[in-house]
C-alpha cells in the first residue's frame, strides 16, 4: 500500500528532529487548525466548561496566547543576554516523540500551568480578537524561527516552567504539541457536554 507524502511526514515528524522550516510548518498547521476551531464556534461552545473545572474554548485560546507570547518576545532578546541568563544546553535536544513523553510525564504527576499563564473567564465579544491574535503571535514566532541559527537551536536555551531548561528546538516543539494538547482539550470538553 502506498502511503502519500503528508502521511509519511507525519510519521516521521516525531522521529527526527525536525529541522526549522518543518517547525515552522507544524506550528502554523497545529495552531492555525485550532484558531480556525475556535473561530466557527457559537456562544455557547465558546464559553462552555464542564462543570465548571475545565477550561472553555475562550480559555484555552487565551491561555495559548499567554503561552506564545513570551516565546516570541524571548526569541528577540540578544544571544549574549540569552546565555547569561540561562547559560547553554546541557543536554542534546531530545526528539518530538520525546519532548511530548516527557510533557505528559510532568502533567501526570500533577503539574499545571503557572499563575500568569491562567485564564481568566474569557466572554465570547474576545473571541474574534483572540483567534486573530493568536494567529499573528505564531505568524511572527515562525519569522524568528526562520532567522534562528539552525545549529544553534541545539545550543541556546529558554526555562519551561513546567520541562526546565529546554533547547530551542525542544521549545519549539513543546510549542507545536501544546497546541494539539489544547485543541484535543477543547473537543473533548464539549463531546462530554453530550454525553
Amino acid at each position: 500500500m502506498s502511503r502519500s507524502r503528508k502521511d509519511i511526514r507525519r510519521i516521521t515528524v516525531g522521529k527526527i528532529n525536525m529541522d526549522k522550516a518543518a517547525i515552522i510548518v507544524e506550528l502554523n498547521n497545529k495552531y492555525n487548525a485550532f484558531a480556525d476551531y475556535v473561530a466557527g464556534q457559537q456562544e455557547n461552545d465558546f464559553v462552555f466548561s464542564l462543570n465548571g473545572e475545565k477550561w472553555s474554548a475562550g480559555q484555552q485560546i487565551d491561555h495559548l496566547c499567554k503561552s506564545v507570547e513570551p516565546l516570541f518576545k524571548g526569541l528577540g532578546a540578544p544571544e549574549f543576554a540569552l546565555k547569561a541568563m540561562f547559560g547553554t544546553a546541557d543536554h542534546d535536544s531530545v526528539s518530538y516523540d520525546e519532548l511530548v513523553a516527557h510533557y505528559q510525564a510532568a502533567l501526570a504527576a500533577g503539574g499545571t500551568a503557572p499563575a500568569e499563564f491562567r485564564p481568566k473567564d474569557v466572554p465570547f465579544s474576545r473571541k474574534t480578537e483572540l483567534v486573530t491574535t493568536l494567529k499573528d503571535l505564531v505568524a511572527k514566532l515562525g519569522s524568528k524561527i526562520e532567522k534562528c541559527d539552525e545549529a544553534k537551536m541545539d545550543v541556546l536555551v529558554l526555562p519551561h516552567p513546567l520541562l526546565g531548561k529546554l533547547t530551542f528546538r525542544e521549545m519549539f516543539y513543546f510549542t507545536i504539541y501544546h497546541a494539539e494538547h489544547h485543541h484535543t482539550h477543547t473537543m473533548q470538553n464539549l463531546a462530554a457536554r453530550s454525553e
